[in-house]
């Protein structure tokens, strides 16, 4: 059995024992509809993908989906191509590594950088490991790829090897030009870990090293706004006695509108045995979403969000715990969306950030679409996921937008 194959078994096991461990809490939250779009079979062909072949893929980051204006775009970084499908699962577009993909069928064999076949586009391009990507409302697409290793830098300042830049594509496909740090043909960043563009097609870029983030904020044109540093070691710490108190910092997202920060943050607490004084660990607190304002640098009024309450059995009992929800995203309307494995999919908690009104919900994957699966939140609350199953790959999406309100007219 190859590498990647024990490392998708292992990876399946795992979620499998996370899964059965965890039962619903008493009554369920009601499902929501889930819509299956349409699949993808595993290959090279310009339409299919592949998951398993993981070879060209050294930073751990799988293939990703993104969805805009019900538009899907893939980022493949087994194949080294990105693509774009239409809810129907019409290819529309993709930019692929010649040295590692076929030549698409439906292209000319024009030498040419840009081939067409009627609405299709076949767009030629030396990926290296493409991993995170987004797309502004303009149709341009940003696409993280790994600069060459003699192009790698290391940053003694953080402790980080400098290796990744983000690449720019017009709305044509053609390609424009990458940015670094410093805007367009900047120095590499530190390794990413995620890039989102606000409404005002600003792009901002969130890059991790061994003591904190580094957030780089860019304007349409390219030009650095700002350079946000967050050390792990001031994180903001809720409450007059910080003492005992461990912030761990799960993520950090643009607010769509622009000029706000949102870091989510875990906290966790010491544990003393009542009887002898003695640390006894750490468990769970609370979690946090703090806004951090870009024009004066402070942190604004915190929003505390909800734990999840989870039981588990086995054969000594039933024990019910308390964990934190992962953050999936914030839409432009302001409704924080949380999730955690539940059997047969996800806990989904929904909150308004200036309300606080909640909504629980529940979202199915079944177990065979365990191999690999990655969720995203679209601004507008529609979430949109790539299932994988041994045999293909689905794209489906939960209209959540209907539930929060803010269904575009």
């Amino acid at each position: 059995m190859s590498y990647v194959f024990r490392r998708i078994a292992t990876v399946y096991a795992a979620v499998l024992v996370l899964l059965s461990l965890s039962s619903c809490m008493a009554g369920r939250s009601a499902s929501m509809e889930r819509e299956t779009l349409f699949r993808l079979n595993y290959g090279r062909f310009e339409d299919e993908i592949d998951l398993f072949n993981l070879e060209g893929n050294q930073t751990g980051t799988d293939t990703q989906l993104y969805m805009r204006d019900g538009m899907f775009y893939i980022v493949n970084p087994g194949a080294r191509k990105v693509l774009q499908f239409t809810s129907f699962g019409d290819l529309l577009s993709v930019f692929y590594n010649p040295d590692f993909n076929p030549h698409p069928s439906f292209a000319s064999a024009s030498d040419g950088e840009l081939n067409t076949a009627a609405t299709r586009k076949a767009i030629a391009h030396p990926f290296n490991n493409p991993s995170w990507l987004a797309v502004d409302n303009r149709k341009r697409l940003y696409v993280v790829d790994r600069v060459p290793g003699d192009r790698q830098e290391y940053d003694t300042s953080v402790q980080v090897v400098l290796n990744s830049v983000v690449l720019r594509f017009a709305p044509d496909g053609r390609f424009m030009d990458y940015l670094g740090q410093e805007g367009a043909g900047g120095t590499p960043f530190p390794p990413i870990t995620g890039v989102y563009v606000t409404a005002a097609n600003q792009l901002v870029v969130v890059s991790r090293h061994m003591s904190g983030i580094i957030v780089y904020w860019y304007a349409e044109d390219g030009q650095p706004l700002y350079r946000i540093p967050v050390s792990f070691e001031s994180l903001p710490v809720p409450g007059e006695n910080p003492e005992g108190v461990f912030p761990s910092l799960d993520k950090v997202l643009p607010d769509h509108s622009g000029g706000r920060l949102y870091l989510k943050i875990d906290y966790y607490v010491s544990d003393t045995d009542s009887a002898t004084g003695v640390h006894a660990g750490i468990s769970f607190d609370r979690s946090m979403i703090y806004p951090l304002d870009l024009s004066s640098g402070q942190y604004q009024q915190p929003i505390e969000i909800p734990a999840y309450q989870g039981v588990e059995k086995d054969n000594l009992g039933t024990l019910t715990f308390t964990k934190p929800y992962e953050l999936l995203g914030i839409t432009g309307g302001g409704w924080i969306f949380l999730y955690t494995p539940e059997t047969g999919g996800y806990a989904l908690e929904l909150m308004d950030s200036r309300s606080r009104r909640m909504q629980r919900r529940f979202i199915e994957i079944r177990t065979e679409e365990l191999v690999y699966n990655t969720l995203m939140l679209s601004p507008d609350g529609i979430i949109s996921a790539l299932l994988a199953t041994a045999t293909n790959a689905s794209i489906v999406w939960w209209r959540t937008d209907a539930l929060i309100g803010e269904i575009r007219r």
